[in-house]
């Protein structure tokens, strides 16, 4: 259930006094007041076809949800925000897919709000406002039809806290084989939060109960098997990831029912001097030599050190990308293919590729930067992050992602 809005804005009738930290102002009222005025940042919007991505920096004074506001109509005095029921998001997502209905322009306002629900309205021009233009909307494939969900076509999953576990229920607009529950302390707004995330179990049906561990917010994503093993993994939140966290009370036991004043079972002691016999923690065993007649044996038996080596792969590079650095967002990620990339140095080349990566980039640029760190985490050992990063962009490099995803595989099952 949407929270109806509990404070009108607050218009700001002078000019700015101190910038305290960043998306935080104190402004003054005209009786001389002071106001603190949190606010989130950068909002950004991209379109495809009818959906709107929205991005945008939360504040780092105050780490409630935020609102967002929309509407076809700008924000004034004769189309307030307030008389819209607005779209909560939880702290920390800061990303936001919307489904319009309609073409011509959209416009979002984003507020931020404290622990205790209290709502900073503030109308910032270029910081916490955008307009988006929604061009033709166009039917696609059955996804269009299914809905915005995914590509299986699970909507709706929604989590909520029944006794002392978690109820997750969703629905589909098509048959779904084998959905795939995943939990995350983190929310999962894009594929690769998947690798942080717990799988659950598969082959669940709705509802579901789950058992966590007691007092951890936890979020959800449903996943079809057939689309984890095609490598058409898509995440909407809201859909089929839940946006806001559940959290089972720690007074409750896992799977024993709602017993107030009943504590989790606690995790079992071990004690380090039984394993290992010493004064302390600190204390090492020394290594026993083998006996002359055991060392003989050994020696007999001809064994090696067994060396694991990576599958033959030469570091692949785009034909653009070997071309002179020129200006715009292309010039750095150029730098870095001619540079570390090439040099093989990957510890460097993974910080510059994840830094590039931390600002807002075209499409074309990111995936091609993904698939640069994607090779990164081959190189370095790191398969799975390998693989979801090659799955991230396959669907733009459908023939040289399948060779490397393959060798990951290949490496992941030794």
């Amino acid at each position: 259930m949407m929270k109806t809005p509990q404070f009108r804005p607050v218009i700001l009738l002078a000019s700015f006094l101190v910038f305290q930290a960043p998306f935080v102002v104190r402004a003054q009222t005209r009786s001389g007041d002071s106001i603190f005025a949190p606010f989130v940042s950068q909002l950004r919007g991209e379109v495809k076809n009818n959906l709107v991505r929205l991005n945008w920096l939360d504040s780092r004074d105050v780490r409630g949800p935020v609102f967002i506001y929309r509407s076809q109509t700008p924000f004034d005095n004769a189309h307030p925000y307030y008389l819209i029921r607005p779209i909560e998001a939880p702290y920390g997502a800061q990303s936001y897919i919307d489904e319009v209905e309609k073409t011509g322009e959209w416009h979002y306002f984003i507020a931020a709000s404290d622990e205790w629900g209290q709502r900073y309205e503030i109308f910032m021009p270029y910081g916490n406002t955008v307009t988006v233009m929604v061009g033709e909307i166009q039917d696609e494939s059955p996804r269009s039809v299914r809905g915005p969900g995914t590509a299986s076509g699970i909507i709706g999953l929604e989590a909520a806290v029944r006794g002392d576990g978690v109820l997750v229920s969703f629905r589909s607009t098509a048959p779904v084989m084998n959905p795939v529950l995943y939990r995350s302390v983190n929310p999962i707004t894009k594929t690769r939060d998947l690798l942080n995330a717990v799988l659950v179990e598969d082959g669940i049906s709705s509802p579901f109960m789950d058992y966590p561990v007691p007092g951890i917010p936890y979020y959800y994503a449903v996943i079809a098997e057939d689309a984890l093993v095609s490598g058409n993994v898509e995440i909407h939140p809201g859909y089929n990831a839940t946006v806001i966290p559940v959290e089972v009370s720690t007074g409750s036991r896992i799977g024993l029912g709602d017993s107030p004043g009943i504590r989790s079972i606690p995790l079992p002691l071990i004690s380090m001097n039984a394993v290992s016999p010493g004064s302390g923690y600190g204390d090492v065993p020394s290594p026993t030599p083998l006996s002359p007649e055991a060392a003989r044996a050994v020696n007999s038996l001809g064994l090696q050190r067994v060396t694991p080596r990576f599958l033959q792969k030469t570091p692949k590079v785009f034909d653009q990308d070997l071309e002179p650095p020129s200006g715009g967002e292309e010039y750095p990620l150029r730098s870095i293919v001619q540079g570390s990339f090439k040099n093989r140095d990957w510890p460097v080349c993974k910080d510059e590729l994840t830094q590039y990566l931390s600002l807002p980039r075209s499409a074309a640029s990111e995936n091609r930067a993904r698939f640069y760190l994607a090779q990164v985490y081959y190189f370095t050992g790191s398969y799975r992050e390998a693989l979801f990063e090659f799955l991230t962009v396959q669907s733009d490099y459908p023939q040289e992602a399948a060779d490397w995803i393959q060798t990951v595989l290949t490496m992941l099952t030794r």
